[in-house]
């Protein structure tokens, strides 16, 4: 019975202690190559020339949503591709 027993334990401790080695590889790549370059978006878009809108905060925002008129509005239908976009627009 105890025989039985360590055969079927073996593969899992194998598994186990064998999973951390492979692993342990794994991690010291993550230290050997790390990464050494970092970006700033911000300023590698000044140098190619592009504006960046300033950013605004979420109060902002709200305000700026708050001056829309949102209550008065038309729906309008879009033609489907099957149709002829001129009788939609009556």
């Amino acid at each position: 019975m105890k025989q039985k027993r360590f055969w079927q334990f073996l593969p899992f401790m194998i598994l186990v202690i064998g999973g951390t080695f492979f692993i342990q590889e794994f991690v010291s790549l993550k230290y050997k190559y790390p990464k050494v370059t970092s970006h700033d978006l911000k300023i590698e878009t000044k140098k190619r020339g592009i504006e960046m809108k300033k950013s605004r905060t979420l109060e902002e925002e709200y305000k700026l949503i708050e001056t829309l008129d949102i209550d008065n509005w038309e729906n309008v239908r879009i033609p489907r591709p099957w149709e002829d976009s001129s009788m939609t627009n009556k």
